[in-house]
């Protein structure tokens, strides 16, 4: 058995996918299972991933196209090793990365392992580390009770916990695999769920024994602002608000919602229908003002988000959130309308200064 499994799903990253895996190769921890999990990909990233397998510890898996989702969860039945990874085949790691993350998760009888990364900008090719904002003098359980809520939704202690960056994702854990395959932790579909890794890592940090922060930033995460502010979801809201249904339920079955239920509501105002409704005015959203009108109609009407606008949760944090309450609390299309139409503008203005 290796001591960790990476499983890093592969579609249409040709570009990029020689260098995630000569990552993998070069760690000083040998005794790895790289998992090269095609999701039918069109382009010549198995051709690519096939070169790799003289190396007896890559396994490279062709499978039927099933999306992200699908293809990690494919991936971590595969697994073997006694910790597991998720990487994107357009990212890659520090060399040392899993000897220092598996050591520490071992000297700390840790599920779950939480560690910083770097984020790569193509466009300018900056290099900046994200880290967590933890309380230096707050104890490991004190930072993940702090972890979860932040994960759930904003609040008005949130400070500075505002501006962190991916924290819901999935490559920034390593995962005790017998403790993941137990618990039956598995991805969504994002083309039914939109954040499909956000709900798994909510789950994975209410259910672990114990849950371990480092400091190192061990994984470089390949960030284009151009393709963030230009791209188009059709449904947007629709796969949100099945986001928060999961989650929802799944506080519900852990006896949480009275604790979260208010903080989780102003996750699907502040970060549900305000990106829903920011999504409306994308350069690549193909409707014209009527389709436009009508997508920003809907969001409004939805019954949760009318739920959400309801809730006083928000009026005690910062003046952007109530702002965006007291636009969606109206319900009235036209407001909401002129508001999001200048402000998504101005969100790719400033993404353009990045």
């Amino acid at each position: 058995m290796a001591k960790v499994s990476v499983v890093v799903p592969i579609y249409r990253v040709e570009q990029y996918l020689e260098q995630c895996v000569n990552s993998l190769l070069r760690q000083t921890l040998t005794d790895l299972e790289i998992l090269l999990v095609n999701d039918a990909s069109p382009d010549r990233s198995l051709e690519i991933a096939r070169r790799f397998e003289s190396d007896p510890r890559v396994r490279v898996i062709d499978k039927p196209h099933g999306g992200l989702g699908d293809t990690r969860n494919w991936g971590a039945r595969e697994a073997t090793g006694e910790y597991l990874a998720f990487v994107d085949s357009d990212d890659w790691l520090e060399e040392d990365a899993f000897e220092k993350l598996s050591a520490a998760a071992d000297a700390n009888g840790a599920d779950l392992t939480v560690f910083q990364f770097v984020r790569e900008n193509v466009t300018d090719g900056v290099s900046r580390v994200c880290s967590l904002p933890i309380d230096p003098a707050a104890s490991q359980e004190e930072t993940a009770h702090r972890v979860l809520a932040e994960l759930i939704g904003p609040g008005p202690d949130s400070g500075v916990w505002r501006s962190v960056e991916m924290l819901g994702c999935a490559w920034r854990r390593l995962y005790r695999r017998e403790w993941f395959m137990r618990n039956h932790l598995s991805y969504y579909k994002e083309q039914e769920i939109m954040l499909e890794d956000l709900p798994v890592s909510i789950q994975a940090h209410v259910l672990a024994g114990r849950v371990l922060f480092v400091d190192g930033a061990y994984y470089h995460y390949r960030y284009n602002p151009d393709s963030l502010s230009t791209r188009y979801r059709p449904g947007k809201m629709e796969m949100l608000l099945r986001c928060y249904e999961v989650v929802e339920h799944f506080l519900v079955s852990q006896g949480l919602q009275e604790e979260y239920g208010e903080r989780h509501l102003a996750w699907l105002l502040r970060s549900g229908a305000h990106s829903a409704l920011v999504n409306v005015f994308s350069p690549n959203n193909p409707a014209s003002f009527p389709g436009r009108w009508k997508e920003v109609h809907g969001i409004l009407r939805q019954p949760l988000v009318r739920r959400a606008a309801a809730s006083g949760y928000l009026k005690a944090c910062t003046k952007a959130d109530r702002l965006i309450r007291l636009v969606i609390r109206t319900g009235m299309t036209l407001p909401a309308y002129v508001f999001y139409s200048a402000y998504s503008r101005s969100l790719r203005r400033d993404a353009g200064k990045k």
